[in-house]
């Protein structure tokens, strides 16, 4: 039986909460018994921004492109605009009626596309629609969880605000949409 194990470990912000726009953590994440990433590793991520991510799946195929520098995971370096860091997670994500296949899966631990590149190449599943959905919102509800009982965040400079308010909009759509449905 093939498995995908997907959830948020922890969830924080890195510094001033009023001022910190990208919530960040440990998720872990395990393919048909693989650990890709796992609290322990000693690495961070990027919880708000890979929700999102994550929620844009839920309709439409994504296929892995490592060279373009942005995962499904991304790095918890706290970049609202989700795009600049190498460090993330990739893989592909494609719709066939009732199932979802994972594959192409790749982690880049380093800012080097030659240094620290892990590729998972016998790692692929295939699952129930019903259950990848499952996994992404509960994860997606998760992160927007924290954020409702953080304190309001103080954005001074216009391009910030607008660029938080398009994420929040583009987040909660998805996430109703697909809550709805």
């Amino acid at each position: 039986m093939t498995t995908l194990n997907f959830k948020m470990e922890t969830q924080y912000w890195l510094s001033n909460e009023e001022e910190d726009l990208c919530s960040h953590g440990q998720i872990h994440l395990e393919v048909d018994g693989t650990i890709i990433t796992q609290a322990g590793k000693g690495e961070e991520w990027g919880i708000s921004e890979s929700a999102l991510a994550l929620l844009r799946t839920l309709d439409v195929d994504y296929i892995s492109n490592p060279e373009c520098k942005e995962g499904l995971i991304l790095h918890g370096c706290g970049i609202m605009l989700m795009s600049g860091c190498p460090i993330s997670i990739h893989w592909s994500v494609q719709h066939k009626s009732d199932e979802v296949f994972l594959s192409d899966f790749v982690k880049f631990t380093s800012t080097s596309l030659a240094e620290g590149k892990i590729v998972y190449p016998d790692v692929s599943v295939s699952v129930k629609k019903i259950q990848y959905e499952q996994q992404i919102l509960q994860f997606a509800k998760q992160a927007k969880a924290f954020y409702e009982i953080s304190k309001t965040k103080k954005i001074e400079d216009d391009f910030d605000q607008e660029m938080y308010t398009e994420f929040w909009q583009e987040y909660n759509y998805l996430l109703q949409k697909h809550t709805i449905e």
